[in-house]
């Protein structure tokens, strides 16, 4: 078994992951990171055709979309071993690529990320806007098919009925 702890690797995006799936390959520094280097090329190779849509619908650019979600891959490169060490190597992922995101929001989503929580919000974006499946969008945030249909009808309905910030919550139901 690979101790993760003596694993020192350093991610490496390869420019042209766009077209053929690789978007990612590390460079490891230990022979024993064989087994990190493989998990994180297969993360990179599963999760690549989702973050570059998704961030491409976010911030209304395709390059930039591309480039945000490249470097949030490179964070999470970066970050691998405490990633696998996480309760979801996917929801950690997914936390990066949406901080990498928000920012960069374009200004007719500005709207929906300011009315919902954000993980809500990512969620609509996946089903509705990107059309992926439940249980595509699930495995994209790192949430069980459930969890996450759960999270995007949570979504739906806090959309369809915000509550008025003026009113006590007593009231807004």
């Amino acid at each position: 078994m690979v101790n993760m702890e003596e694993c020192s690797v350093r991610p490496v995006l390869d420019g042209g992951g766009d077209r053929d799936g690789r978007a990612c390959a590390l460079e490891a520094r230990a022979a024993g990171s064989r087994c990190a280097e493989a998990a994180y090329a297969a993360f990179c190779r599963e999760h690549w055709p989702v973050y570059s849509r998704f961030a491409t619908a976010v911030v209304g650019s395709a390059p930039v979309g591309r480039d945000l979600a490249r470097a949030a891959l490179r964070d999470l490169g970066a970050q691998w071993t405490l990633a696998l060490r996480s309760a979801s190597p996917s929801r950690y992922a997914w936390t990066l690529l949406a901080k990498a995101l928000a920012p960069h929001r374009a200004p007719g989503l500005r709207a929906l990320y300011g009315g919902l929580r954000c993980a809500e919000a990512d969620a609509l974006v996946l089903r509705h806007r990107l059309g992926c499946s439940v249980a595509a969008a699930g495995r994209a945030m790192g949430l069980s098919p459930d969890a996450f249909e759960l999270l995007r009808r949570t979504a739906l309905a806090n959309a369809a009925h915000p509550e008025d910030p003026h009113m006590p919550p007593a009231d807004a139901a």
